[in-house]
């Protein structure tokens, strides 16, 4: 007969393993040892996002320049790459759940993130806040958006800056694809969203022929590569550093950012060129990240 401290037992055991199960997907690597001893780097990219991350209508399978970047980080572990496809709004949740070892998802460096996650110094990309809207609506000043129903993506940093400084009704949809399709039916009459995203959809003739990119960009804000606040300091955030040091060192972002006609990011070019001047015969930005790194150098 079945004890009721047995009964117990068997209920406890029965809940971590169906909860083990439901979190078949989590990474729980908690440090690069861990990840190099699994063989898998697992790594939350977007999946809506055309050209940065995003899921090819063929294959299935997530591409853009944030999952090459992975590629390479994993290439150069030694390990097996697993990419998890992400909208904006699960980006934070998925690193602090440990859904995914370290996030490339389009995201900005804020102070409220910072809080939240351990942003990657140097930064990566860089973009700004900028408007599609359809050609019609003759937007021309930022100012031109009070009082009007504009989209956007459940999440973003800008919302709220754009709604206290220029009044517009920001409505926040829970993905990229949503939002675009609200612009698209004309429930909004912009769209918010990062310049690098909007010159992307341009390139195709569905957004082209209608709709253009007005406004001059706005609240220019780096990206970070991001990881749990538990690695902070660690052996992770140091290869990741370093890493990143590197990539802007030898021009690897910009081929990258090429690869997929990107346009010309001015962040990657003066990035480069500061990583690569020397005082005398030393690094002006050094070799790893400190308290006395240059500020122009993050």
């Amino acid at each position: 007969m079945m004890t009721y401290k047995s009964s117990i037992f068997s209920l406890a055991y029965v809940t971590m393993l169906s909860t083990m199960l439901m979190l078949g997907g989590v990474a729980q690597a908690t440090s690069l040892a861990e990840i190099k001893q699994r063989g898998k780097l697992v790594v939350g990219v977007k999946k809506d996002v055309l050209l940065w991350g995003y899921q090819d209508a063929g294959s299935g399978k997530i591409i853009g320049m944030e999952p090459d970047l992975a590629q390479s980080i994993a290439t150069e572990l030694g390990v097996q790459l697993e990419l998890v496809g992400v909208l904006t709004a699960e980006r934070i949740d998925a690193v602090k759940s440990g859904q995914v070892d370290i996030l490339i998802a389009t995201l900005t460096d804020t102070p409220e993130r910072q809080k939240e996650l351990n942003l990657i110094l140097p930064h990566y990309y860089s973009s700004g806040v900028n408007l599609l809207t359809r050609k019609t609506e003759n937007f021309k000043e930022w100012t031109d958006l009070k009082n009007r129903r504009v989209c956007s993506r459940r999440g973003a940093f800008y919302n709220r800056r754009v709604t206290v400084t220029y009044g517009a009704d920001v409505v926040a949809l829970y993905s990229n694809d949503w939002s675009k399709q609200a612009l698209r039916d004309g429930r909004c009459a912009a769209l918010v969203y990062d310049d690098t995203a909007i010159a992307a959809m341009l390139r195709a003739p569905e957004w082209a022929n209608d709709f253009v990119m007005p406004m001059t960009t706005i609240f220019t804000t780096p990206w970070s590569i991001a990881i749990a606040p538990a690695e902070r300091g660690g052996e992770l955030e140091k290869y990741l550093s370093k890493t990143i040091i590197n990539w802007h060192r030898n021009g690897y972002l910009q081929q990258a950012e090429k690869s997929w006609s990107i346009p010309p990011s001015r962040f990657l070019d003066d990035m480069h060129k500061t990583w690569n001047q020397k005082n005398g015969d030393k690094w002006l930005c050094g070799d790893s990240i400190s308290p006395s790194t240059p500020k122009e150098c993050l």
